[in-house]
C-alpha cells in the first residue's frame, strides 16, 4: 500500500481513538466555541469533534488561504476587539507582531510548562515573544525535497544526504523536468530567501525592533541571489507558484519543494504512491529547511478564556499530534513523537523531517515581519529581474520597511 494510502486507511482509527477525548454534549448547557482556522492540510472538523465536551462544542471557521487576506482579515477583527473567534490557529510568521499589539490572552501560568515541554526549539521561539510563551505550539512544518520515481537517480542525486541547490538544478535541466515549490498562500518566496540566507550562515534579520539589522546585503545574501538567479535561467519552473503541484504530478514533473503535509494533498494524489523524499538542497555545508507552522492562541476579548484552553490542551495533546501526522502529514512541534515506532507506516518521513525540523529556520520573530515580507516580495519579484544588486536594493526596501518610512 502507498504512503497515501496507509494514512488514508489510518485516518478513520485514529481519529476514532481521539474521540474518547469527548464527551456527550447536552446542547442547553454548551458553550460553543469558534476555532478559526487557517490553510490547513488537517481535517480540522474531525480534530474538533475528537476535543468536544459536555462544557463547550467547537465550531470551525475558515480564514483566507492567502497570507495577505488572512492577516488584513485577522488585525482588522482583532482591532475592533471583536469577541466571537474564540480560538485561532495562528501561523508562526504573525506571532510576534499579534504579541506586541496585544491581541492574545495570556497564556495561563499553569499551562505554559505544559505547552513548553518537549518542544522543537525553533518552534518554542516562534511561540516566544519578548521571553513569554504567547500561542501554544502546535505543529511545525520543515521543507523537504521531493522527487517522483528514479529521477533523482537519473539526475546523479544521493538522496541519502543533503543535495546542493547546483546539482539539484542542473540534473533538472539535464534532464528535462521542473523543480517547483508549493506556495499555497504567497509566503513562499521570502521563506526561501530566509532560508538560503540562513543555509550561508546568515541572518536576514537580527533583533526584533525598529532598528534590527537586516542581513540582505551580505555574502550570504549575495549567494542566495546567486541560486535564485541559476534556477531562473536554467528555466526548470517559475519558483514558488500556487500551483506548484499540479505541476509536478505533471508529465515532466520531476522535483518539489513542499512540507512534510504535501503528501496528504489532493492534488498529489496520483503520483502520491510513487514520491520519495530528502533533505532541503544546501547553499552551505548543511540542510536549512524553511520552517513554518501553526501556534492555538486565545484572542484578548474571547469570552470563554478558560474552555478556550481547555479545548487548546486537547489539541495540542501528545495523542492528537500524532494523529495530525498520521492523517495530515503536518510535523509535529513535539520532538518526541517522531520516534514513536507506531509512526513508521503513517509518517515514514519522520527521521528526515525530524532532522528538518530541528536544523531548519523559521522567519525571524519580529513584529514587522509582515512588511519586511513585503518588501522581499517587491524587490525579488520576478524572479528574471534578480541579479548581483539584487540583496542591496532589498536590502533598502526592508531596511525601511522596519523603521516604517512610508512608500
Amino acid at each position: 500500500m502507498s504512503v497515501r494510502g496507509r494514512r488514508t486507511a489510518a485516518f478513520g482509527l485514529v481519529f476514532a481513538l481521539l474521540a474518547a477525548c469527548g464527551g456527550n454534549a447536552k446542547p442547553e448547557s454548551t458553550v460553543t466555541l469558534n476555532w478559526y482556522v487557517g490553510p490547513d492540510r488537517i481535517d480540522a472538523q474531525a480534530l474538533a469533534t475528537s476535543c468536544n465536551t459536555a462544557d463547550y462544542r467547537i465550531v470551525v471557521q475558515e480564514l483566507p488561504r492567502d497570507v495577505d487576506d488572512r492577516h488584513q482579515t485577522l488585525v482588522r477583527r482583532l482591532v475592533a476587539k471583536d469577541t466571537s473567534i474564540d480560538l485561532l490557529s495562528l501561523d508562526s510568521a504573525f506571532t510576534a507582531e499579534f504579541a506586541e499589539a496585544q491581541f492574545l490572552a495570556p497564556v495561563p501560568e499553569d499551562l505554559i510548562p505544559i505547552y513548553s515541554k518537549d518542544i522543537v526549539p525553533a518552534a518554542l521561539q516562534a511561540a516566544t515573544y519578548e521571553e513569554a510563551l504567547v500561542v501554544a505550539p502546535w505543529w511545525f512544518d520543515p521543507q523537504l525535497l521531493w522527487y517522483r520515481g528514479n529521477i533523482a537517480e537519473r539526475a546523479g542525486l544521493d538522496t541519502t544526504k543533503a543535495v546542493t541547490w547546483d546539482a539539484l538544478i542542473a540534473g533538472a535541466q539535464r534532464l528535462g523536468v521542473t523543480v517547483q515549490f508549493d506556495d499555497q498562500d504567497g509566503s513562499g518566496l521570502s521563506e526561501w530567501v530566509n532560508a538560503l540566507i540562513a543555509g550561508s550562515d546568515g541572518e536576514l534579520i537580527a533583533g526584533t525592533g525598529r532598528n534590527a539589522k537586516v542581513g540582505l546585503d551580505s555574502d550570504a545574501g549575495r549567494s542566495a541571489a546567486g541560486v535564485v538567479k541559476f534556477y531562473n535561467e536554467a528555466k526548470v519552473g517559475p519558483g514558488p507558484s500556487r500551483s506548484a503541484l499540479e505541476a509536478f504530478a505533471a508529465p515532466n514533473g520531476g522535483f518539489l519543494l513542499a512540507p512534510s503535509s504535501v503528501i496528504s494533498d489532493p492534488a498529489v494524489a496520483g503520483v502520491a504512491a510513487d514520491m520519495g523524499w530528502a533533505p532541503y538542497p544546501m547553499t552551505g555545508t548543511t540542510s536549512v529547511s524553511p520552517l513554518a507552522g501553526v501556534g492555538l492562541s486565545v484572542p484578548l476579548y474571547a469570552p470563554h478564556t478558560d474552555l478556550s484552553y481547555k479545548a487548546i490542551s486537547c489539541l495540542t495533546a501528545p495523542s492528537v499530534m500524532r494523529a495530525i501526522m498520521s492523517s495530515a502529514g503536518h510535523s509535529s512541534s513535539r520532538i518526541t513523537t517522531y520516534d514513536d515506532p507506531a509512526l513508521g507506516t503513517t509518517f515514514p518521513m519522520a527521521q528526515v523531517a525530524k532532522a528538518a525540523v530541528t536544523s531548519g529556520r523559521a522567519v525571524p520573530t519580529t513584529p514587522y515581519w509582515n512588511l519586511v515580507r513585503r518588501a522581499i516580495d517587491d524587490s525579488w519579484l520576478p524572479l528574471a529581474g534578480v541579479n548581483d544588486e539584487t540583496p542591496k536594493s532589498s536590502q533598502r526596501m526592508a531596511a525601511a520597511s522596519l523603521r516604517g518610512d512610508l512608500p
